[in-house]
């Protein structure tokens, strides 16, 4: 069984991982010296419009024209740029974006917009592509959901398996995996590009994923240091399962949103345990951080899909 792991790893298709990042433009730079749309050099200035310098593009198949406000993480959203202080206060109390429209005085989709501005701002800066150092691999299941969509085509619903890496830094890595079975090839395609070569892998409960780690550290020639004796969270995917659940169902297609809040969660968490051994009067709660660095549309928030 680990020689044939050691196959998998060895000939790994090395697959492209997906990753819908590349849909945000970074809001920390604005200086323009490529096109946002088709990444081409060739810009030029063009004019200017209510004092705001525009530039158009010189590309042949592009030619569009905009100014730095492409880069502006509150453009086209006012309403967002003065209000989205008071909405997070909302969010860090636990209310539901139903209570939290209400508050605000917007509709449910605004709020339900804003939510995932926050969460798919957060996944852009904790999402590392690989892992590495003493990494734990647990895994966690759950069903398919359709929450929120109007067409559903499909008969059934798919188990999708998550597989949540965690490292000794508290770097931590959640892997949609795979859709229904979790084999060999899933393994392989999936799993093996997120760990990076010089990680020593421990994997927890499931079997599968013990028998990999082991394949996974012979080939790599990677030993276990004498520092690494205790687990750092065995319980990290059980956890995880329970804190989606009290969202009465989290869409399928965001699931990894809610996963890089939940990473953020408890990443604060630890830090904060760790602050209070030397400071009792540090305070307990946890808040999502409110510099917002990305934009996200609402037409790419409707169209995102499970990256599997």
């Amino acid at each position: 069984m680990i020689n044939f792991y050691k196959t998998l790893i060895n000939n790994n298709s090395n697959k492209k991982i997906s990753n819908d990042l590349i849909e945000y433009h970074n809001c920390k730079s604005t200086i323009i010296n490529k096109c946002p749309y088709c990444e081409s050099k060739t810009i030029i200035k063009y004019g200017m419009y209510k004092n705001i310098q525009r530039y158009k593009c010189k590309d042949s198949m592009c030619g569009k024209t905009f100014t730095n406000e492409i880069y502006n993480q509150f453009r086209y959203s006012k309403k967002f740029k003065e209000n989205y202080q008071e909405y997070l206060a909302l969010l860090n109390k636990g209310l539901t974006i139903r209570e939290c429209a209400s508050k605000l005085n917007i509709t449910v989709v605004t709020a339900f917009f804003w939510r995932h501005r926050f969460l798919f701002d957060l996944k852009n800066k904790y999402y590392v592509e690989n892992i590495s150092s003493y990494v734990e691999l647990t895994k966690m299941i759950v069903n398919e959901n359709f929450k929120g969509s109007r067409n559903i085509t499909a008969n059934k619903r798919d188990k999708i398996t998550i597989i949540n890496a965690v490292n000794d830094s508290i770097d931590i890595l959640p892997i949609i995996a795979a859709r229904n079975f979790f084999g060999f090839y899933e393994i392989r395609d999936n799993l093996v590009p997120r760990l990076n070569k010089s990680a020593y892998v421990v994997g927890l409960i499931d079997g599968r994923l013990k028998t990999f780690a082991k394949a996974f550290n012979e080939i790599n020639k990677v030993s276990l240091e004498e520092k690494y004796k205790n687990n750092i969270d065995i319980q990290y995917s059980i956890n995880t399962q329970k804190w989606l659940s009290k969202f009465r169902g989290v869409a399928s297609k965001y699931l990894d949103h809610y996963l890089y809040w939940r990473l953020f969660e408890y990443k604060n968490n630890f830090e904060l345990k760790k602050t209070m051994l030397s400071s009792k009067t540090m305070k307990t709660k946890i808040y999502l951080n409110s510099k917002i660095t990305t934009y996200i549309s609402w037409e790419n928030i409707k169209s995102k899909t499970l990256p599997i």
